[in-house]
């Protein structure tokens, strides 16, 4: 549902009296995170203790509808992952000499030394139109892109999502029935325009869509081109979901298969990455569980050119630390506003879930139309490391406890804490320069409290 808040507009554009009809959607999220430690180590001499901050995000995706043939559309997103504290107006009072510096009390948007505007003021993140003919919905633009479960392709656009998958494509979706087929054309990356050294992509997809079903497979060829030498990349993407009364099951599938010249002396190389995930959840009354799996293939040799590490989507989110969280992430020698107090240098994991082979069960309770709470156990192990580090391929397991609160339409109170118990992965591994001694459990809270329109 889309509420009509035409008066709005004008932090857009300044409307005449012949103006578009105009439609919202979006978000303002507060969120807060408190971590302890991602070092994963209370005695490594670069550790970091608690570290907690809250940050902001305002979204908001307005639409033209110029007639009901055609519309634009577009997404800006108002002081992304700015913190709260950032940035505080000081000054010097001159009565107190050249050396203190005060707070005024305020803070201000983000902005460079020389005291222009930075993206984290604002940034417009998509712009596309649609326009609807007799045959089917022709798009154009920079738009977002999304698929089945959001393993591979995943538009980021819940509250709890932080970054989201953009094209810049020309797309064409026609119906027949309950079956829907789509073609588009997109540039990934255009580099020097007078040069062949871009990269750029062909889709197409069919779904066949129904109230308790669905089942498709989407197709992606992407060619890379290098002064002269090229590489292409097949993707397959299979998805089914079915929903039959309690029971609810999703699964999807990716393999990714490509071969070519990259550069930089990377010549006949190869991709061979697979994917899979599997959720099954059941209802009974008041009570929900679920069970979900998946595969990220790796790589045992990571020294050829034959590529076999797959990676989720990174807004594909199953925890709160594993695989959303650089770990371990320790305190860099000298701290500034380049780090922002943090290294990321002997990290393991990082923001994505890759080369893994998870499991998590869930078990759920909803105690009113406005309340639920739910408990996750997610393991996961390396799926694939080089025979130095065979023995090492647990990443540990961790414990999430949520809490979903709608005590008012509109608004949403989203909170988890959890606790991270590091696998041997881990708590094997020595970084040449920032050592070792990863061992120990880290534990974390996050809170959202988002409004929604």
């Amino acid at each position: 549902m889309r509420p009509r808040f035409i008066a709005l507009a004008l932090l857009i554009a300044p409307l005449s009296a012949s103006a578009a009809e105009v439609v919202w959607d979006g978000h303002y999220r507060a969120r807060g995170q408190y971590f302890n430690s991602l070092s994963l180590s209370s005695t490594n001499t670069n550790a970091e203790g608690a570290a907690a901050l809250i940050d902001h995000r305002l979204r908001l995706q307005p639409g033209w509808l110029m007639s009901d043939k055609v519309g634009l559309f577009t997404q800006l997103d108002l002081l992304p992952y700015t913190m709260w504290g950032d940035e505080a107006i000081q000054f010097s009072d001159p009565a107190l000499g050249d050396d203190p510096v005060l707070l005024t009390g305020a803070v201000q948007p983000p902005t460079t030394d020389e005291g222009g505007s930075t993206l984290q003021n604002i940034r417009v993140t998509r712009a596309f139109a649609e326009v609807h003919t007799g045959a089917g919905q022709l798009r154009f633009g920079r738009m977002p892109v999304e698929w089945g479960s959001g393993m591979l392709l995943n538009a980021g656009n819940a509250a709890n999502q932080e970054f989201g998958d953009t094209v810049d494509r020309i797309q064409f979706t026609g119906r027949a029935g309950q079956v829907y087929l789509q073609g588009g054309l997109e540039t990934n990356a255009e580099q020097f325009v007078n040069e062949s050294d871009d990269v750029w992509s062909v889709t197409g997809s069919v779904l066949y869509q129904t109230e308790q079903a669905g089942i498709g497979i989407y197709n992606i060829y992407r060619r890379y081109d290098y002064d002269g030498e090229t590489f292409g990349m097949y993707t397959l993407d299979f998805w089914g979901a079915a929903t039959a009364g309690p029971l609810e099951i999703e699964t999807e599938f990716v393999a990714q298969i490509g071969r070519g010249d990259l550069g930089d002396g990377l010549n006949d190389a190869s991709i061979n990455a697979f994917g899979a995930m599997i959720d099954a959840g059941y209802t009974l009354d008041r009570i929900r569980v679920g069970l979900s799996g998946g595969l990220a293939t790796g790589d045992k040799d990571t020294t050829d050119d034959n590529f076999k590490t797959f990676t989720f989507d990174r807004d594909f989110n199953q925890t709160l630390f594993l695989f959303e969280e650089p770990m371990p992430t320790l305190t860099p020698t000298v701290s500034n506003d380049n780090n922002a107090g943090r290294d990321t240098g002997a990290a393991r994991t990082g923001y994505a879930l890759s080369n893994a082979l998870y499991v998590r069960p869930r078990v759920g309770y909803v105690i009113s139309d406005e309340l639920t709470v739910d408990v996750s156990y997610f393991l996961a192990q390396a799926a694939a490391l080089p025979e130095a580090q065979a023995d090492d391929k647990g990443y540990g397991s961790e414990i999430d406890a949520r809490v979903v609160f709608r005590p008012f339409e509109h608004f949403v109170f989203d909170g988890t804490v959890g606790v991270f118990l590091p696998g041997s992965y881990f708590s094997n591994y020595t970084d040449d320069e920032l050592g070792g001694e990863f061992d120990r459990p880290a534990v974390g809270a996050q809170i959202l409290g988002t409004v929604e329109f």
